[in-house]
C-alpha cells in the first residue's frame, strides 16, 4: 500500500492532478530490452492521454511504437481489435505489424494480435467506409481512384465537369490543353477536399477564376457518385462524415480505445480531423514524428499538424527521443550546426517553425576517427562530378563501402540537367548508377521503344497520326514519331525479329472478324516485346528494368480502369483510338517510386 501511495504521490507531483495519465512499464519488457533508454522507456510507459513524441532521425522512434502498444496490451487496457496504429506507406504498416508479432514471441504475449488494426489512414478510412456503405450515400462496392485513374476519370467526363470552353480560349484563362487543365484541376479538387474548403464560398468569392473552380469542383464531386467512384481525398472525407455523424460516430469510438499515429509531421489537415475525432473523447492518442522530417508538403502535408499538436490538450505530455543511433557523432553535429543556423520563431508570435532540440550521438557507440563531413567543389560542374566520381571509387577501393548501394547522392535536383554530369562521371569509374527519375518518365529509351512498338500495333499511321487535333494531341504526336527515330536508331529494321512480331500481330488485328477475340491482353503483347532484343538487353540495366516494370503496372491500371479483358473485334477500335492519346498523355506525368538496388543511388534532396 506504501508503494502504490508513493507511486501516485510521484506521478502527480510529475504531471499535476491530470486524472487520465497513467504510467506503466510491464516487467516483461524491461527484462527482454534492458537496453531501452530513459526517454524511450518514458515514451513507452506514458499509456493513457495524449502523448506528443518527437522523435529525432536514428532515435528508433519505431521501436518505441511497438514496445508501447505491447506495453498498452499487457496492462490490459484494451484487446488488440480495440487498437489502431496508422502510419504513412503500407511498406511500413507492414514493417510495424511484424515486428510487433516478433516483440510479442519475444516478451511472451500469446494473445490473438491479427485484429490489431495496422494501416495507413487512407486504409482505416476505407475499412471503417465498407462497414457503414449505407450511411456514406455512395454505393456498394465504390471503386476507389488512384493518381492515374482519378486523371482518367477527369478526362473521361471532361466536358461535363469543366463546361463549355469558347475556341481558341484557355480553360478556365489558365490551361492552354487539356491535359494540363487535367493535371491543375486535380490539384485544386484534392486541396479543397483534403483542406475541408467550402466550394460554394469559392463560387461565392470575388476571384473568378475561384469561382469555376468551385463550380466545376461540385460537377466533378456529383459524376463521382453518379459513377461511384471514390478518389483518395474523398476517401478520407467520407471516413471524417462518419466520424461527425453523431449516429455511427459513438460506434466508432468505443470499438477504438487507444490511438497511434507514425510520421505526424507528414499528415494533412482533414488527416489531423479525423484522427482527432476517432480518438476522442478518452484522447487516448499518441501522435509520434519530427517536425524536422516534414517532406511532403508537395502533396498536401502540413508540418503545423506536429507542431499545433499540445494546443487541443491540456495537458499535452511531450517525450523527445534525441539520441541518434544510426549516425557518426561529427554528422549529428553538422546537422545540428545547420539547424540552429536558422531563425525559426514565429514573428506573429505563435507557435515557432521547429521545436527547439539538439540530437545527441550514441554516448555508448564507438565513433572512429575519419572525415565523416567535409566537402567537395570543382572548377565546374563537370570537375566536381569527376571529383565525387573518385572519392566513391576510393570508398569501394579501401573497403570503406562492401557495395555501391551504400552511397546515396542527394541533389538540388535530379533532372538530367543538373544530374548528367554526376551519371557520366560515375559510369566513367564504371561504378553502377540507379537515377530513376533523372529523366522525364517518357523520355527514356526503352519506354520510347514500348511506345512505338505499341503504336505500329495499333496502325498509328494508319488510324491515329492525321486525325490529331490541338496543340497537346499534336505534341503527343510529335513524340509518338521521335519514338519511331528512336527505334530506328536501335537497329530496328523491317528484318528484325521484334518487327516481325508487331507485322504478325498487326495481321491478326486486321483478320479480326465480328464476335472474334485474340485472346490477348494488353500486358500480353508488353511481355512478348520484352522477349526480343533490344529489351533483353536493356533488361539488364536497373535503370531500364525498373521504368519496363512502371510501364507495365500503368498498362495495369488503364486495363482494369476501362475493363479489358481480352483484345476482340468490338473493343480494338477503342484501343487503338485511346491507348496512346489517353494513356501516354495521362501517365507522362507518373512519378517513379525508389526501389533497393545494387547501385549508387540518386535521391532528390527535398
Amino acid at each position: 500500500f506504501a508503494i502504490i501511495c508513493l507511486f501516485h504521490h510521484w506521478a502527480t507531483f510529475a504531471y499535476g492532478n491530470n486524472p487520465i495519465m497513467s504510467i506503466f512499464l510491464h516487467e516483461s519488457i524491461t527484462r527482454q530490452f534492458p537496453n531501452i533508454n530513459e526517454d524511450q522507456r518514458k515514451a513507452i510507459s506514458e499509456i493513457d492521454g495524449p502523448l506528443l513524441i518527437i522523435a529525432g532521425p536514428g532515435s528508433g522512434k519505431t521501436f518505441v511504437l511497438v514496445l508501447r502498444a505491447l506495453n498498452i496490451l499487457l496492462a490490459g487496457k484494451c484487446q488488440p481489435k480495440e487498437m489502431v496504429l496508422c502510419t504513412f506507406t503500407e511498406k511500413a504498416a507492414f514493417e510495424i505489424r511484424d515486428r510487433i508479432q516478433q516483440a510479442a514471441r519475444a516478451i511472451g504475449y500469446t494473445d490473438d494480435l491479427s485484429q490489431l488494426h495496422v494501416s495507413t489512414i487512407h486504409g482505416l478510412s476505407n475499412a471503417y467506409i465498407s462497414r457503414y456503405r449505407l450511411h456514406t450515400g455512395w454505393g456498394n462496392n465504390a471503386e476507389v481512384l488512384d493518381e492515374l485513374t482519378q486523371s482518367l476519370f477527369l478526362f473521361e467526363n471532361f466536358d461535363e465537369i469543366v463546361g463549355p470552353i469558347p475556341e481558341n480560349e484557355k480553360i478556365f484563362g489558365h490551361w492552354s490543353t487539356r491535359w494540363t487543365a487535367i493535371n491543375g484541376l486535380l490539384e485544386f479538387f484534392n486541396k479543397i477536399t483534403e483542406e475541408l474548403v467550402s466550394p460554394q464560398a469559392l463560387i461565392d468569392g470575388s476571384d473568378p477564376f475561384l469561382n469555376q473552380i468551385g463550380a466545376a469542383y461540385l460537377r466533378y464531386e456529383q459524376k463521382l457518385h453518379e459513377l461511384n467512384r471514390l478518389d483518395f481525398a474523398h476517401q478520407q472525407k467520407l471516413f471524417l462524415d462518419l466520424l461527425n455523424n453523431p449516429a455511427i460516430s459513438p460506434k466508432i469510438q468505443a470499438e477504438t480505445r487507444y490511438v497511434m499515429v507514425d510520421e505526424y509531421q507528414d499528415t494533412n489537415f482533414i488527416q489531423e480531423q479525423l484522427i482527432l475525432r476517432l480518438a476522442a473523447p478518452q484522447n487516448n492518442l499518441c501522435v509520434v514524428g519530427d517536425d524536422d522530417q516534414s517532406l511532403y508538403r508537395f502533396r498536401g502535408a502540413t508540418v503545423r499538424n506536429i507542431l499545433e499538436f499540445g494546443d487541443h490538450f491540456n495537458p499535452c505530455p511531450q517525450v523527445w527521443l534525441n539520441t541518434n543511433y544510426r549516425s557518426h557523432k561529427t554528422i549529428i553535429s553538422a546537422y545540428n550546426r545547420f539547424m540552429a543556423g536558422c531563425d525559426w520563431s514565429n514573428p506573429n508570435g505563435r507557435t515557432p517553425f521547429r521545436y527547439a532540440k539538439t540530437i545527441q550521438p550514441d554516448p555508448l557507440t564507438e565513433h572512429p576517427d575519419y572525415p565523416s563531413v567535409f566537402q567537395i567543389w570543382g572548377a565546374d560542374a563537370q570537375d566536381e562530378a569527376k571529383r565525387l566520381a573518385d572519392l566513391v571509387a576510393f570508398l569501394k577501393r579501401s573497403d570503406v563501402i562492401q557495395d555501391y548501394n551504400q552511397v546515396a547522392i542527394l541533389l538540388r535536383s535530379v533532372k538530367e540537367s543538373h544530374s548528367g554530369p554526376y551519371i557520366h562521371a560515375l559510369k566513367q569509374q564504371g561504378i553502377p548508377v540507379f537515377a530513376p527519375r533523372a529523366r522525364t518518365y517518357f523520355n527514356n529509351v526503352e519506354v520510347r521503344l514500348i511506345v512505338a512498338c505499341f503504336a505500329v500495333l495499333f496502325g498509328w499511321y494508319q488510324n491515329n497520326r492525321g486525325s490529331l487535333q490541338g496543340h497537346g494531341l499534336t505534341d503527343l504526336a510529335d513524340y509518338v514519331d521521335e519514338s519511331f527515330k528512336v527505334m530506328v536508331q536501335q537497329g530496328i529494321s523491317y528484318q528484325h525479329p521484334l518487327a516481325q512480331y508487331l507485322q504478325t500481330r498487326v495481321k491478326e488485328f486486321s483478320a479480326l472478324q465480328p464476335g472474334q477475340n485474340l485472346d490477348e491482353h494488353l500486358a500480353d503483347y508488353f511481355y512478348h516485346m520484352l522477349a526480343y532484343a533490344p529489351f533483353t538487353d536493356l533488361l539488364t540495366d536497373e535503370n531500364s528494368a525498373r521504368n519496363l516494370a512502371t510501364f507495365s503496372q500503368l498498362l495495369a491500371i488503364f486495363q482494369h480502369y476501362y475493363h479489358y479483358s481480352v483484345i476482340t473485334h468490338k473493343n480494338q477500335g477503342f484501343i487503338r483510338l485511346h491507348f496512346l492519346t489517353v494513356f501516354c498523355a495521362s501517365c507522362s506525368w507518373v512519378a517513379s517510386t525508389s526501389t533497393k538496388t545494387r547501385t549508387c543511388h540518386f535521391l532528390p534532396a527535398m
